[in-house]
């Protein structure tokens, strides 16, 4: 079973480093697909411009202190579904069983990746599993919990071929991407319980700077709701009890509420944001 972790990634230096190691002992390749440019199919200002931060210099870091787990691929994708294309091209290109799909912002504990390891040896049958996450929000005291969130991220995909008859190829199977989180996968779907495995998602846990970033190029930049920013994500800090915060279906996150930082990935512990109220 030979599992590699695929990173697309641009302009990601807050997390990417820590997202990267926390992975690492667990699959037999990481796949770093470094885009050159952000995406041009979402902007919502095309003459904004985003200059590229400290990413490529953290990507070539891991690649030499690393050079036998780590991969990097640079290229300048227009959008996320053709830039995650290529991390799957990769994949099959080197005969990989799994794609795992880690954004440069999600990182996991060791004890949850064993976890899933063992579950995707029990569950041959599965072609597509579904890892929940939790959901920091402008610092890592608050956060949705995976079970205020109705998004079911699919995570880890089976690598099947061809369709099979008693065990027989019969023809091929193309596996592409059908959709930003989705990818056309033989097999059932496997959904792990939260206790048992989860992400740590850190992508409303950003500087306002790089939340911006975020808001004007991701492929939901369109339907961010009028005066969010304003509205939401700058006055929150004077009101932590708001609800219905997403930016562009509010209920999906109902509320960002207070929790202990016991159960954050070792690696957390380290980040420069770990003893920060709010940041900035």
């Amino acid at each position: 079973m030979k599992i590699a972790a695929v990173f697309c990634i641009y302009n990601e230096e807050e997390y990417l480093s820590y997202a990267v190691r926390s992975v690492l002992e667990a699959v037999d390749r990481v796949i770093l697909c470094l885009g050159t440019a952000p995406y041009t199919a979402y902007r919502t200002d095309p003459t904004e411009t985003f200059p590229a931060d400290g990413t490529e210099a953290i990507v070539d870091d891991l690649a030499r202190k690393f050079p036998r787990k780590i991969e990097v691929i640079k290229n300048r994708w227009p959008s996320q579904m053709e830039h995650r294309a290529a991390g799957l091209e990769r994949c099959l290109e080197l005969g990989m069983d799994y794609h795992f799909l880690v954004d440069g912002d999600e990182v996991y504990r060791q004890d949850h990746l064993d976890r899933i390891k063992k579950t995707l040896l029990q569950h041959p049958e599965a072609g597509t599993f579904i890892i929940k996450c939790h959901t920091f929000w402008r610092s890592f005291r608050y956060r949705i919990p995976p079970d205020q969130l109705t998004w079911r991220p699919r995570r880890i995909f089976k690598l099947t071929r061809s369709w099979k008859c008693l065990g027989v190829p019969v023809f091929p199977h193309r596996l592409r991407f059908v959709g930003t989180n989705k990818v056309n996968s033989l097999g059932s779907l496997y959904e792990f319980p939260p206790q048992e495995a989860a992400f740590y998602h850190f992508s409303y846990a950003r500087s306002p700077a790089k939340m911006h970033e975020k808001l004007e190029t991701f492929p939901h930049a369109r339907e961010i709701l009028s005066g969010w920013y304003g509205k939401i994500w700058a006055r929150w800090p004077e009101n932590r009890q708001m609800q219905n915060i997403h930016p562009t279906d509010p209920p999906k996150f109902p509320q960002a509420v207070l929790q202990p930082l016991d159960d954050l990935p070792e690696i957390m512990k380290t980040h420069p944001y770990y003893s920060v109220d709010i940041i900035q």
